[in-house]
Formats: C-alpha cells, sequence, structure tokens
C-alpha cells in the first residue's frame, strides 16, 4: 500500500519544481535583481531549471526513502508551507530575535527550516486514526525577517 503512491512522483515533481521557481523568482524580485516578478520567473526558469528539478527529484526520492523504505506508510515528514498560519502544537520557531508571541496571536510561517515528523495511529479496531507529532517542524515566523 506504501507503493501505491509513488506514481504520482513525476506529477508531483513538476509541481515542486514550479513551486520552487516562482518562489526562487519572489526572491529576485524582492531583491530587484529584474524590473518583474514575471522577468525574475523567465530568468530562472531558463537558468535553473535543471537544477530545481535535481532539488524536487532529490526531495521525492528521500521522502519515498523516509516512508516506504525505512519506517512504513504510517510515518510522515512535517513542513510548513510558506504564509501558512504558525501552530506550536506541530511546530517550534526559530527565534532569531528576542520577540517574544503575544498569545493568540496568529503569526505566518516564512520557511521550514528542519523538517519534522508524524506518525498515524490507529485507536483500535474500526476506530478512527489520529496523527502524533513525534518531532516538531521548526520555522522562521515572517515577523521575525522584518526588522
Amino acid at each position: 500500500m506504501a507503493h501505491s503512491y509513488l506514481p504520482l512522483a513525476p506529477a508531483r515533481s513538476e509541481l515542486l519544481v514550479e513551486a520552487l521557481a516562482k518562489e526562487l523568482a519572489k526572491v529576485f524580485d524582492e531583491t530587484g535583481s529584474f524590473s518583474s516578478t514575471q522577468q525574475s520567473l523567465e530568468f530562472v526558469r531558463a537558468a535553473v531549471t535543471d537544477g530545481i528539478k535535481t532539488i524536487a527529484q532529490l526531495s521525492l526520492h528521500s521522502e519515498s526513502a523516509f516512508v516506504v523504505e525505512v519506517t512504513s506508510s504510517d510515518m510522515t515528514l512535517l513542513f510548513a508551507a510558506p504564509g501558512t498560519m504558525f501552530d506550536d502544537a506541530k511546530m517550534d520557531k526559530v527565534d532569531t530575535s528576542n520577540n517574544v508571541s503575544a498569545p493568540r496571536r496568529r503569526d505566518k510561517v516564512a520557511g521550514t527550516t528542519e523538517v519534522g515528523v508524524g506518525k498515524s495511529v490507529c485507536m483500535g479496531p474500526g476506530k478512527s486514526r489520529r496523527e502524533e507529532i513525534l518531532l516538531k517542524t521548526k520555522v522562521v515566523l515572517e515577523k521575525d525577517l522584518r526588522r
């Protein structure tokens, strides 16, 4: 059963390549390297697509090796996509400043610095499964990057 998702890897790889290209283009745009995000994206697609494809393939291979070959299908690697809300039950923040988050403040994630590990646990025969966090994802928050 764990192997059943592997045929989806090429489609996932293309989605990952495009997402990484867009994020890299945003970085170039933010630094003023190009006059528009579109020019940044065109440069990224022309100059570094092969490198991004390699990163995507290695990422998917690492996930496959971890999920299928090492642990089993009920273990997952956890990460937080940029722009998602910080969840202290699943994430630890990398403190890049002395700022303390106010209680109930909804900070956004800027990026993942270390992947976490989760496990799906069956509560018993005929019962539902629940997600258990074994290792929290480490993230940098957007507010800590703005100074």
